[in-house]
């Protein structure tokens, strides 16, 4: 892993202890509708315009996979955007459809709380069929990396050593982390999981915030090479040169 991403790790597992912190000594921050879920929302919105254009604009040079990755990430953070304002419910006051068990359906994170409460109801059979299903998903995972193990490990070298793709790993990640809280009754689950949610939203602008930097640092090298070639003066150069 690259030190870049090493520093990255280590700053936001600190800055999601911090708010954790915060929130356990304001709670009504970190409460549904409250500050921080604004600013996830907010976050979220900014990803997504963030990475479109980012997308679509032709002065940096970007791989047609670089491409879709962007645009997987916008559409990915307009979800994300819109689950935070309940699909509009709480701007529109839209009523959105009701939940068994309680609650509306007002995210995409529901699904797994749905799935959560069948297989509770379900009683024994639901566990060991949630029992059966992970031992399935787990074996065919661990067949797949076996049989292409080589690639695997070239594609995780590539994770852990660019900064844009690692982050949005850690986004991923931390989502998922998010996800699993959700269906936990807990408060300081609730607060854990809203302080989640805000550092996707931050990671996800870093992420793209750091693709554009790595693709200027490109740029520069190639126009100092050519430079230098040339033979002319150039502010990529130093007076020792």
């Amino acid at each position: 892993m690259s030190r870049e991403n090493v520093a990255f790790a280590i700053a936001t597992f600190i800055g999601v202890v911090l708010l954790f912190t915060i929130g356990l000594s304001r709670p009504d921050l970190f409460v549904e509708d409250g500050l921080v879920e604004n600013l996830s929302a907010v976050g979220f919105a900014a990803a997504t315009l963030f990475a479109l254009s980012a997308a679509l604009q032709g002065r940096v040079s970007l791989t047609s996979a670089e491409r879709r990755i962007l645009v997987g990430t916008s559409a990915l953070s307009l979800v994300l955007f819109l689950s935070e304002i309940s699909f509009g419910a709480r701007i529109f006051g839209i009523q959105m459809p009701q939940m068994s068990g309680g609650g509306e359906f007002d995210g995409g994170h529901d699904i797994v709380i749905l799935v959560v409460r069948q297989l509770r109801d379900a009683g024994p059979t639901g566990i060991l069929a949630a029992v059966i299903a992970g031992g399935l998903l787990l074996a065919i995972v661990f067949a797949v990396l076996r049989r292409f193990r080589q690639r695997a490990q070239m594609l995780a070298a590539h994770v852990l050593s660019k900064p844009f793709v690692f982050r949005l790993a850690m986004a991923l990640g931390l989502l998922a982390s998010a996800v699993t809280l959700d269906v936990i009754p807990s408060y300081k689950a609730s607060i854990l999981e809203e302080v989640l949610e805000f550092s996707v939203s931050v990671v996800l602008i870093l992420a793209v915030s750091a693709l554009f930097r790595s693709k200027s640092v490109v740029a520069v090298q190639r126009g100092c090479r050519h430079v230098r070639g040339n033979f002319l003066p150039h502010p990529c150069q130093s007076d020792g040169e």
